[in-house]
Parts: structure tokens; sequence; C-alpha cells
């Protein structure tokens, strides 16, 4: 471990603009796309050595998560200028991502995971290190945090306090030399805001990383663990330096702090605009300009002040403590410091993929509410909605008046369940996985195609064992031979596939799961209405319509699932009804058996039927667009994400 002076961050004459809807009057324009710079950041600087913790203060719209954006590389878009450096090299997203962690406003953590589970997993996904040194990690991570006799409680029975905390043991885990927390006291009680700062100062001082916290609202009693305090408004600064010399400066400047008042929140409140009323606005706007322009010329000697340990004696160069003000560029310079030579080391892409795979089956076969909602929704879902459509179709009389509709009936019923319900266990299933998916991906720790592949080897065989199951309760109503029974699994579970991996397309666009699954049923129902040929003869089909029913997989399931159902011995030589004998009115006895039915409903004049009628293509295209779509989705996953994507699921 390199000394803790040798571990500093510089934020030099950091400018940050972004682009918002120009207003056009009282009222923002629809119609014109146009849209004007508006400055978050104004040249902000700042500087925090190893062993401490920079609080930066400001009210809601200061720019202090802009900051910390900027810090990480995680803007989605504007512009930005100035220079960061970490140790001498500059500060890229990709530097950032192998020696930093972020810990955002809002985590999501797997809720039936335990807390132990979590932090296990967590350190296996960001270190290199064997299993033993991940044990002793984990024991050492609840140690600090407190967690140690809640290791074995799940995840969704902790509180709002030890789920912070364990927000900050998974990112603990990746060892960071330097640590941004997004508000990390946010809505909690002064004991538990106590802690947690208290917390970060130790692991700061004891591995000599760097913490940068944002706060809203600082208390007086954090003031001993904060070592520098950076003062912002409207993206301005106001004080940027150690803690220890705010007093002096803001006294020397003439604003020294009464007795007995909290000073961080003090010159907080002397740092935000007073909006009660006009005047108040103008004169709190006009003092703020003063400030800024203040420290702008007399705040420099503050801003390069080394840690108190190391003004005297210090090693550091001179150079070291100057401020450079170049543009941001790429490429960092010179030659990495040889205290991140050692640090960020990842695990290998078979580590990764094991630790995710592990990761999922534990969320999903966990011992606790949580796990037991997660498996019986993706396990017995399907399995009850049919046991409940069997019920209606169980005692239906064999006559052609009735059975060839009844059955024909039951199989788009099916079909259509089978499609709803990958679109509703998905929404509800998916999202968890998601949400931690882009977040650990903003981390740098693998990619959507490794997430894809994991999440479908995880949910394939227990959908397999589903359909399984759920088909084992309509196999004395279908009446069909094993063979037969077997393929209609596999045709319904193609068909449960292709819902779910459409329904994760959809979920990576769309943050709302419920919006994405109403969406998606209704387009389900009107491709079925087209395609399956059951509530309406494909020979009867528009040309138009005929062509693009070639295109959708719902087609060729109800093909094979509706020959597969008709083509039965039981269905040859049928009686009308229990008054008209078959053969006899030729209008009324149409059908010999169900493969005269299946030629007259679902194919045309022009077809050849032995193709369109062939069980085991229809099969075979049938899991082919399964199969496909879970290809398109780890190619989807893997593009990068355009930045209006990123800002939806920034948090």
């Amino acid at each position: 471990m390199a000394p803790m002076a040798e571990n500093v961050l510089d934020v030099a004459a950091v400018y940050h603009s972004t682009t918002v809807p120009a207003a056009d009057g009282t009222t923002y324009s629809c119609i014109a796309a146009r849209s004007e710079p508006t400055s978050v950041l104004r040249d902000v600087s700042a500087r925090v050595f190893g062993g401490e913790v920079l609080a930066v203060l400001g009210s809601k719209g200061s720019g202090k998560r802009a900051l910390l954006d900027v810090i990480a590389g995680r803007t989605a878009r504007g512009e930005t200028r100035g220079r960061i450096t970490l140790n001498g090299s500059l500060m890229t997203p990709e530097l950032f991502r192998r020696h930093g962690a972020y810990v955002s406003h809002r985590c999501y953590l797997l809720p039936s995971l335990t807390v132990r589970q979590t932090l296990t997993y967590a350190t296996w996904l960001c270190n290199h290190d064997g299993g033993g040194s991940r044990e002793s990690r984990v024991r050492q991570t609840l140690a600090d945090l407190a967690l140690s006799q809640l290791a074995n409680r799940p995840v969704s029975e902790l509180t709002k306090p030890e789920y912070r905390r364990l927000m900050l043991g998974v990112q603990f885990a990746k060892d960071p030399l330097i640590l941004l927390l997004d508000e990390p006291t946010w809505d909690t009680d002064p004991l538990n805001t106590y802690l947690i700062v208290s917390m970060l100062w130790s692991y700061a001082t004891r591995r000599g990383s760097i913490v940068v916290l944002t706060m809203e609202t600082p208390r007086s009693d954090v003031l001993p663990f904060v070592a520098r305090v950076t003062l912002l408004c409207l993206g301005a600064v106001v004080y940027s330096g150690p803690t220890r010399s705010m007093l002096d400066y803001f006294t020397y400047v003439g604003f020294p702090c009464p007795e007995l008042e909290n000073p961080l929140m003090y010159y907080l409140c002397l740092s935000t605009v007073d909006r009660r009323s006009r005047d108040r606005f103008l004169e709190s706007n006009q003092q703020i300009s003063v400030l800024v322009d203040k420290f702008k010329a007399e705040g420099g000697v503050f801003l390069k002040e080394a840690p108190a340990s190391t003004l005297a004696g210090s090693h550091l160069k001179e150079s070291q403590l100057q401020t450079p003000t170049s543009s941001l560029s790429p490429t960092p310079i010179g030659m990495t410091h040889k205290s991140l030579q050692n640090r960020g080391i990842r695990p290998g892409c078979f580590s990764t993929f094991t630790a995710l795979y592990l990761r999922s089956l534990a969320a999903t076969f966990a011992c606790n509410k949580s796990g037991a909602v997660h498996f019986g929704t993706r396990l017995f879902f399907l399995p009850f909605v049919l046991a409940l459509v069997s019920v209606f179709y169980s005692h239906s009389k064999a006559q052609q008046s009735m059975v060839f509709l009844q059955t024909s009936g039951l199989v788009f019923n099916v079909l259509t369940l089978f499609y709803v319900a990958g679109i509703s266990v998905t929404a509800l299933l998916f999202p968890g996985f998601r949400a931690r998916y882009y977040q650990e991906k903003r981390e740098g720790l693998y990619g959507g195609t490794m997430f894809i592949v994991t999440y479908g080897l995880l949910s394939l065989p227990l959908s397999f064992l589903s359909t399984l199951m759920g088909m084992a309760i309509l196999y004395p109503v279908l009446e069909m031979g094993l063979d037969s029974w077997f393929k209609a699994c596999l045709v319904l579970w193609a068909s449960f596939v292709v819902s779910e991996q459409l329904t994760i397309a959809a979920l990576m666009l769309v943050r709302r799961p419920m919006n994405a699954a109403i969406t998606l049923v209704y387009l389900t129902l009107a491709t079925l209405a087209v395609a399956s040929g059951s509530l309406r003869s494909l020979r009867s089909l528009p040309d138009l319509l005929g062509s693009l029913s070639t295109a959708l997989p719902g087609r060729y399931a109800s093909l094979a699932l509706n020959q597969l159902a008709l083509e039965v011995d039981a269905f040859k030589n049928l009686n009308y009804n229990d008054s008209v004998t078959c053969p006899g009115s030729q209008e009324l006895c149409r059908y010999k058996d169900g493969y005269a039915y299946l030629r007259e409903r679902f194919t045309k004049e022009t077809e050849n039927t032995l193709q369109v009628l062939n069980v085991e293509l229809n099969l075979l295209i049938s899991l082919a667009f399964s199969v496909g779509l879970v290809i398109f989705n780890s190619v989807l996953y893997f593009l990068p994400l355009p930045a209006t994507v990123k800002a939806k699921f920034r948090e």
C-alpha cells in the first residue's frame, strides 16, 4: 500500500454544461426541437488526498451530483472542460472504473439474497482473489459496517439505514482508491448519519483511499470526520479547502460564523439562494456572487493546502501542489502512478460468468419470503392458469358440431396463455435483475451478452419444467399420445421463450415493466388473431395479412398445435350431434376426420398441404424463433446504450 499522501485527486477549473428544452414564452415548444446549453458547473476546483473525506455541500440544483458524474465520467450528454487527475494520471472513465467506486443515491440489490451473499458475490465480481481471500474480505466488511449480526438476514428485511450500509459494503468490495457517494446519509436519522460518515472516515484512513460525498443538510457531529469541504452554489465554488481553514477564510472575507452555530450548515445557508421574495432573491444572489469572486481572487492558497499530517516534512513535490488547467483529453499523460499499478485487477470472464450464474440461482432458490415468491412465480404461475382453463374443457362431447371448434379454441387459449404468461412472469421478475445489471454495467463489471446468457441459463430450464407441469394437467383433456404431447410441450415452451425474450428486449428501452407488459399483450393478441387461424381462417386472410403472418411465430406454433390436437383417432367419423349421424347431410357432416378440418381451416387452396401441415417443420421454426430472439437480445444488450437510455436508467 502506498502512503496516504501519495494519493491525490485534483479537480481543476472544471466546466460542465448540458442542454435543456428552450422555453417558448411561458410554455415549452413541442414543435421545434430547440435546446439551449445550460451551465451546471462553472470553474469548479477541488483537491483531496488519500485518507481524507471531502464533503461537497450545496442545496438542490447546486451541481453536487454533476460534479460526481464528471469525476466518474458518467455524464451522458453535454460538454465538459477542465482537468481531473488521480495521482497525476488523467482521470478517464476507464481509469475510474478500474480504481473507483460510485454509490448512487438509489441502489437496487437483489431482495432474496442475504447480506452475506450480497457481499460475497459483489466481492467475487470485483476482485480476482481466491475464495479464502474473498471470505476474509466479506467478514472484514461485515465488521466494518456493523452488519455481522445481520449477515444471514435477507436484503428485503433490512431497514433503510442497514440497506444503506450494505450499499457501501458492495462498493467496499472493490477496494476502491477513490469512493464517490451521492447523498449517502439522505433520509437517515442523526445516529445513522453519524455512523455512516464515521465508517467512511474509518475506511479512508485505514485504506488510504479518497472519499468524496455530497450532503444537502450536514450535521455538526460529522464535522470531525470531514477533512475538506467544497461549497457549491449554482455550479460555482464558494469555498474549497480544508475544513479547519474554513472558519478563518470566511472570517477573513467578512462572514464570521456565530458562536454555537454549525459551521457547515451556516455557510451552506450563506451559499444558498433565498427564493422567499424578490428582494431576498436579489440580495442573496448578489451576496453569493461576491463570495464566488472573493474565492477566485483569494482562495487559491486554501485550495492548495496540503493535509495537516504532511505540512511539516512533506515529501510531496511542489509540482503536485500546482493546479493544472488544461482541457480534458481521453489520453492519460505520463506513466501510471505506482499506487495504481497493483489495484483494480478484475476477475476473468469465466469467474465473472460463474459468479453471475450462482448469484441468480441463489436469488431464485432462496429460503425466504422473497425467494419463495420468485421461485413460485417462475415455476407455478403457468400451471395454475392452465389448471383453470382445463376446467372449462373437461366435459366436452365428441360431436362434430362442437368438438373441432372447442379443440381449436382450446389450442388458441393455451397458446395465448403461454404468450401472456411469458410476458407477465418476465415483467414481474426480470426488472430486478435488469436494475442490478445496469448499475454493474456502469461500473464496468461485465457486459450485456454475459448478463443475457446467465439469465437465460436460469430461466430456460425452469420455464421448460413449468411447461411440462402445465401440459401434464392438460394431458387427459387433449387425449394425445405421449409423443404428440411432448412435441406440443416443445412448441409451447418455444412460444413462452419468444414472449419472454420480446419482453426482455422491450425492457431495455421501457423503464416501467407494466407499460411494456400491457403493450406486448395487446400486440400478442393482435398477431395471434391474424396468424393463428383459430379466430379467422388463414384461407380467408387478405394477401397482405397472409404474407405478414408468415413472419410471425404464432402462425407456426398454432399450425403445429392444432395438428397435434386434431389428428387423433377419436376425431374420425364423428356424428354431427345427438340426432344427426354421419355420413348423412353433406352440409352438416363436412369433416371425415380432424385432418379434413385442418385442411379447410389452416391451408389455402394453392398451398402444398403436406408442407403447411408439417408438425416437425413447424416445431423447428418455432424453436428457431426462440433461439433467434435469444441471440438478438445478446447482441442488443451488447451494444452501447444511447444517452437517452442512460438518462432513463440513471439510478
